[in-house]
C-alpha cells in the first residue's frame, strides 16, 4: 500500500507499474460474458495462506477481520507510518484502531492467529532512504522496530516502504553518480532487522510488501529491483508481491493473469516459493477517458473529472446504476465496461456550462480473486494477500476456502442490468443515412454524424467568425422552390458567443443562438431561404453545428424580414434597429417592459402576429420570461427559462396587442434582447386567445383542463401521446401548432423530438438538455389527423406542453 494513499484515506496505491509493466504483456481486447463454467479443481498442495490488509480508513475493514478470521492465517493492522528513524506513529482515530486490534486479539486468542503490523515509509522523498544510508541510523531504526513489536505485543512486522520504487527516483537505487545505494542499503537493513527480531523470539515474523521483479537486470525492463530480492529470500519470512495496478495512467486491466502468471513464475526462481504470498486486489479503476463541453462548479466539487477507486463490494451494483452491463474479459480475467455521466451548472464564473464525461471501468469479483488464488496453489505459494479487507464481498471468501481446500469454483452465470437504471445515451439523435420526410437533418458538422442525404456532414466545427451557406431548397423534402422553413439549430461551443441564421446577403445585427464554451444550445429560428434556397450560418467562435429542417412555409403564410431587427436591447450602450428601446436597464424583479413591434424594422405597421427571438442576459438569479400581446392578461406560462449570468435565448411566436405591442415579464432581474424575423399572415396564424399548458408531468402544478397532469418523469424511451385539438379553447382540429416545450430536472444528459402521431419518429432533436437543467423550445409541427403529438424522451425528465397558436402550412 503506498503511502501517500494510505494518509489519504484512499483504496490501494497509485502505482507506476505501467511504465515497466506494458511490455511484459499485451492484452487481448476479446471479452465474452461469463457461463456458468466451473474451474478445474487444485491439486492438493496443503493450506493455502490467506492474509489480508486491515486499513483504517476501511469502514468495514474490523467487521471483515472477525467475519473471515477462520480462514486468515495472519491479521494485518495496517495504520502505522515511520515519520523519523526513531519513531513511528499510528494514523487514523483512535476508535478505528481499536476495532481493527480487537478482532486481531480475538482471533489469535481463539484460533492463535498471529498479529503483524504494516508499517508505511511516511517521510516523503528519500526520507527512508537516507536513514538506511546512515549505518548509525539505519541501527537506530532497527531498534525502533523492534522495541515497537514489543511494546504492542505484536508477533512481527509487515514494511511497506513504498517510496523508493515511486518517489525516490532510480538513480537512488545505485551508488553510481552519487546515488545513496538503496539496493544494497535496503538488504543490510533487512538482514539486520532479521537477526534483531529473531533474536528477541524466532517466532517473531519480518514480512515485506513490495512491486514485483521481472528479471535479473538492473535497467528499467526488470521492474523494481531496488528492493533486493535475493537478500529477502534469506533473511525475511514472507514476501507479499504487491501484483496489481498494472494500469494506472490509462484504463486497462488491474492484474492481468497472463502477467501475474509469468512475473510470479519468474520471482520464485528468486524467492523461495514458500515464502511468497501473491498480492490480489479487491478493488476496481473508474477512468476519465474524455470529456465533451465545459464541467461545472459541481462536477469538479464531486471529483467528477477525476479517477475513481470503487471497491470490489460495490462494482456490480455501480454498473447497474449506469445502466450497464459488465464484461468478462476471458484473457485478463477481469470485468470492464464504460458509460457516461452528464452534468450541467454554473461554472466559476457563474456562467451555465454542460458536459459529458466519458468512463471506462476495469474491476475483478470472487472469480477473479479465486483464479489468482488457484494460480498461487498451482505454483505452490505460500498463499495470496489480498488488499484490502472491507473491499471485498462474501463470494470472495467462498471462492478462496474453496481454493484452499483443492475444491472447484463455480462461476457466475451471465448478468443483468437493472432495468429501472436510466441508460445511458448519447445527447444527441443517433445518426441518420437515409433520405426521408421532415423532420430531417441537413448539416451537422461533428465527426462520425451523418445528415439525410449525406451532404454537410462530419465537415468539423465551423471556424470562428465565418458564415457557412447551407443549401435548403432542392434538397430531400424540401421543395426547390421553398421560400421559408422552421428550423431546430444546435450550437455546441467551443468558446463564449453568439451564431446568427439569416438568409444569405448582409448579416444581420441579430443572434439566433448564445452559447457559452463548453454549452450545447437549441433554439427553433424560423427563417426566410435566399433566392438561390440557401440559409447562411454565422459563427462568432468555433463550434459545431446541427441544422434540422422541420417545416416548409406556405409563400403566402409568413411574412420574413429581408433582413431581421433588433427591437430591444436593455443592455447599456447597446443599440436596436432605430435607436427605440435601447440601453434602459435591466429589467427588476416581476419587471415589465412594454415593445412595439409593428411598423419597425421592416415589420408592417398593422402586423398582427411576429416571429421574435427572445433572449435573456446576465440574469442575477434562475427565473423565466413571458412574452404576450399587452391588451390581455398575463399568461400563466414561460418562454424562457433562464439561469444567473447566462444568455438564453429561445424563439417565440406571439400575437401583438391592439397597438402593436408585446409585453415582456421578468421574475428576476436580468436584460432582455428581442430581434424580429417576420409575421404569419392572419388567415394562416390565430393565437390562443391565452396560451395554454396541454402537459404537465410535475406534481402539484395543472394544465388547462386537467389532462396529462401530474403523470411523472417521462421514462427513458417513452413516447407519450398528448391530445392537442380542442383543448384550451383550440377550435377545430387545425394543421400545425406552435408550442413551447420544455424538459425540467432530466436524470441524466439527452433529447426530446416532437412530431405527428401516426409518422415515423424522425432522428432529429427540438430540445437538448443536461442533467439537471430546465431549457424550453418553441417547437412547430404539425398534428396527426386526430389532433395529437408524440413526445419521445431518450432520458428521464419532466416535459411541460405549452400552445401559444395554430398555424396552415
Amino acid at each position: 500500500m503506498p503511502i501517500r494513499e494510505a494518509l489519504r484515506r484512499a483504496p490501494k496505491p497509485v502505482r507506476r507499474c505501467a511504465l515497466v509493466c506494458a511490455a511484459a504483456l499485451a492484452a487481448s481486447a476479446a471479452a465474452v460474458l461469463p457461463g456458468p463454467d466451473v474451474i478445474a479443481p487444485v491439486d492438493a498442495v496443503g493450506p493455502l495462506e490467506v492474509t489480508a490488509w486491515a486499513p483504517y480508513f476501511s469502514s468495514n475493514a474490523a467487521t471483515s477481520l472477525a467475519a473471515r478470521s477462520a480462514l486468515m492465517s495472519e491479521s494485518t493492522p495496517f495504520f502505522y507510518g515511520v515519520t523519523d528513524a526513531l519513531t513511528i506513529a499510528p494514523n487514523g482515530s483512535a476508535s478505528q484502531r481499536a476495532a481493527i486490534l480487537d478482532a486481531a486479539r480475538t482471533a489469535r486468542t481463539n484460533k492463535g492467529t498471529p498479529i503483524i503490523a504494516t508499517i508505511v515509509d511516511a517521510m516523503g522523498p528519500l526520507g527512508m532512504a537516507s536513514i538506511l544510508a546512515d549505518p548509525g541510523v539505519r541501527t537506530q531504526h532497527v531498534q525502533t522496530i523492534v522495541q515497537f513489536v514489543a511494546a504492542n505485543g505484536f508477533d512481527g512486522v509487515d514494511l511497506d516502504y513504498e517510496g523508493f520504487a515511486f518517489s525516490d527516483g532510480r538513480a537512488s537505487w545505485t551508488a553510481d553518480n552519487g546515488g545513496l545505494n538503496t539496493f544494497d542499503n535496503w538488504g543490510a537493513f533487512l538482514t539486520e532487522l532479521g537477526a534483531a527480531l529473531h533474536a528477541t523470539s524466532p517466532a517473531k515474523r519480518l514480512e515485506v510488501s513490495v512491486p514485483p521483479i521481472y528479471g535479473p537486470e538492473h535497467d528499467n525492463t526488470a521492474g523494481y529491483w531496488v528492493y533486493n530480492y535475493p537478500v529477502m529470500n534469506t533473511v525475511v519470512d514472507r514476501v507479499k508481491v504487491m501484483m496489481y495496478d498494472f494500469s494506472v495512467s490509462n484504463p486497462g486491466s488491474l492484474a492481468p493473469y497472463n502477467w501475474v502468471d509469468k512475473t510470479m513464475e519468474y520471482i520464485k526462481k528468486v524467492v523461495a516459493p514458500g515464502k511468497l504470498l501473491l498480492g490480489i486486489p479487491a478493488y476496481g479503476r473508474d477512468w476519465v477517458t474524455k470529456i465533451d463541453g465545459s464541467c461545472p462548479v459541481s462536477a469538479t466539487a464531486a471529483k467528477a473529472t477525476s479517477r475513481r477507486n470503487p471497491l470490489m463490494s460495490a462494482a456490480f451494483t455501480n454498473a447497474s446504476k449506469a445502466g450497464q452491463t459488465p464484461v468478462w474479459n476471458t484473457n485478463v480475467r477481469e470485468y470492464t465496461y464504460s458509460y457516461v455521466e452528464s452534468y450541467a451548472g454554473p461554472d466559476t464564473n457563474a456562467i451555465t456550462v454542460r458536459c459529458n464525461i466519458y468512463r471506462t471501468v476495469w474491476f475483478g469479483d470472487a472469480r477473479s480473486i479465486g483464479e489468482r488464488a488457484k494460480l498461487a496453489a498451482d505454483k505452490g505459494l505460500a498463499g495470496i494477500a489480498v488488499w484490502a479487507l472491507g473491499y471485498e464481498d462474501a463470494a470472495t471468501w467462498d471462492a478462496i476456502a474453496a481454493v484452499s481446500a483443492g475444491q472447484p469454483i463455480n462461476a457466475p452465470g451471465p448478468l443483468e442490468k437493472n432495468l429501472t437504471a436510466p441508460a445511458v445515451v448519447a445527447p444527441y439523435p443517433a445518426p441518420i443515412n437515409s433520405s426521408g420526410p421532415l423532420p430531417a437533418r441537413y448539416l451537422d458538422t461533428r465527426a462520425g454524424y451523418k445528415t439525410s442525404d449525406g451532404q454537410y456532414q462530419g465537415g468539423g466545427k465551423q471556424a470562428a467568425d465565418s458564415v457557412l451557406e447551407l443549401p435548403i431548397a432542392g434538397r430531400g423534402p424540401v421543395p426547390g422552390a421553398t421560400k421559408a422553413v422552421t428550423l431546430n439549430v444546435t450550437v455546441i461551443g467551443a468558446g463564449d458567443g453568439f451564431v446568427t441564421v439569416y438568409p444569405c446577403g448582409t448579416r444581420p445585427q441579430t443572434s439566433s443562438l448564445n452559447v457559452r464554451a463548453g454549452q450545447t444550445v437549441s433554439n427553433s429560428v424560423v427563417t426566410k431561404l435566399s433566392a438561390a434556397g440557401s440559409v447562411c450560418i454565422y459563427t462568432q467562435q468555433a463550434a459545431d453545428v446541427i441544422v434540422d429542417v422541420f417545416n416548409v412555409l406556405p409563400d403566402d403564410s409568413i411574412t420574413t424580414l429581408a433582413t431581421p431587427a433588433r427591437l430591444l436591447d436593455t443592455r447599456p450602450g447597446q443599440p436596436t434597429i432605430d435607436g427605440v428601446a435601447s440601453g434602459g436597464g435591466a429589467l427588476d424583479v416581476s419587471g415589465v417592459v412594454e415593445v412595439a413591434v409593428a411598423g419597425r424594422g421592416g415589420m408592417s405597421p398593422v402586423a398582427k402576429s411576429a416571429v421574435l427571438n427572445v433572449t435573456a442576459v446576465g440574469a442575477a438569479a434562475p427565473g423565466f420570461l413571458t412574452v404576450w400581446p399587452c391588451d390581455s392578461a398575463r399568461p400563466s406560462t414561460s418562454n424562457v427559462n433562464y439561469v444567473k449570468g447566462a444568455a438564453t435565448p429561445n424563439a417565440v411566436v406571439t400575437a401583438l396587442s391592439a397597438s402593436g405591442t408585446v409585453c415582456v415579464f421578468s421574475s428576476n432581474p436580468t436584460n432582455v434582447i428581442i430581434d424580429v424575423f417576420g409575421e404569419f399572415n392572419p388567415d394562416d396564424y390565430a393565437a390562443m386567445a391565452q396560451p395554454a399548458r396541454l402537459m404537465e408531468t410535475r406534481s402539484g402544478q395543472a394544465t388547462t383542463d386537467g389532462q396529462f397532469n401530474a403523470l411523472g418523469k417521462s421514462a427513458a424511451g417513452q413516447e407519450t401521446t398528448v391530445m392537442i385539438a380542442g383543448r384550451g379553447g383550440m377550435g377545430a382540429t387545425p394543421n400545425a401548432v406552435i408550442l413551447n416545450v420544455t424538459v425540467d430536472s432530466p436524470e441524466i444528459a439527452g433529447y426530446v423530438t416532437v412530431y405527428a402521431c401516426g409518422t415515423a419518429r424522425p432522428p432529429v432533436s427540438n430540445v437538448n438538455y443536461a442533467t439537471g437543467q430546465t431549457v424550453p423550445n418553441m417547437v412547430v409541427t404539425k398534428l396527426s389527423s386526430a389532433g395529437t403529438v408524440c413526445i419521445y424522451t431518450n432520458t428521464k425528465t419532466h416535459v411541460i406542453v405549452d400552445v401559444f397558436g395554430t398555424l396552415t402550412i
